[in-house]
């Protein structure tokens, strides 16, 4: 009934202490029966570094997909060497998508210029891979619409993920002449985030993505642990609760919206 469009298994793992296979086990007991259990993920590598695990997940689970891309945190570091690999990656049979890649000016914003240019960089790479993209925006709303305004988007298909910013950035981004669709984690649980379900409110349910992100952002009533796709459910019941929808309707949707964006 649900993919999760947005997760790093790798570093799930890392952060609980618990395998991926001891992880599906898990889920397989405690899954609500009306929910079900994932269908699918999609793993997201955007170090370099990672590249040749996530292949791996995703040749050795039929049900695991990849994407790959470079985040902008790592706009000192990357290399044209790493590009060209990322270029080489995004060939392999079981990658749905370039990224994520993006700008992210939270921790750094003196390097807004350096990710600006990486940003046009990549962006270009990823267009031309005829590949959805997967975008991470992050305090940066004006750089990055002037950025993806500048770019020939049409019958592209974007991913901006784990979305948190204002309704006028969500609203500026459905405007882009472009496949886009809008993904939201547990951050919409949270008590502090007003403006995330004020933007869900503008999003049409044709162009949600449910997504975890994990291990990152656990929904209440987890927040602080880590996070696995098993907490789509809480999720999907808060923006089927913003939506004024029934939550099966908005699996249903959502569900739809995922095969549209990624073929699966």
């Amino acid at each position: 009934m649900f993919i999760d469009t947005h997760c790093h298994i790798d570093s799930y793992e890392r952060h609980a202490g618990e395998s991926f296979d001891a992880l599906l086990e898990r889920l397989a007991h405690d899954a609500d029966p009306n929910v079900g259990l994932p269908e699918a993920f999609v793993h997201v590598a955007c170090d370099p570094a990672d590249f040749d695990h996530a292949r791996e997940l995703s040749e050795k689970y039929d049900n695991v997909y990849a994407a790959y891309g470079i985040h902008p945190e790592y706009v000192d570091t990357e290399t044209p060497e790493d590009e060209a690999r990322l270029l080489e990656f995004l060939a392999h049979p079981k990658c749905v998508a370039c990224g994520e890649f993006g700008l992210d000016y939270h921790y750094a914003p003196d390097s807004a210029p350096r990710q600006v240019a990486l940003f046009e960089r990549h962006l270009r790479l990823g267009l031309e891979s005829g590949k959805p993209l997967v975008l991470h925006l992050r305090e940066a709303d004006s750089d990055a619409l002037a950025v993806l305004r500048n770019a020939d988007l049409r019958n592209h298909k974007i991913h901006v993920h784990c979305f948190t910013g204002t309704p006028e950035f969500a609203a500026n981004l459905l405007k882009l002449d472009a496949e886009i669709y809008i993904g939201f984690t547990g951050i919409v649980t949270f008590k502090n985030a007003q403006n995330v379900r004020d933007a869900a409110l503008l999003v049409p349910p044709g162009q949600m993505l449910l997504e975890t992100d994990s291990p990152y952002m656990a929904p209440i009533p987890y927040r602080g642990k880590p996070c696995h796709s098993g907490y789509i459910p809480y999720i999907a019941q808060k923006l089927a609760e913003i939506k004024q929808m029934p939550v099966e309707e908005l699996y249903r949707q959502c569900r739809e919206n995922t095969r549209r964006c990624y073929g699966i």
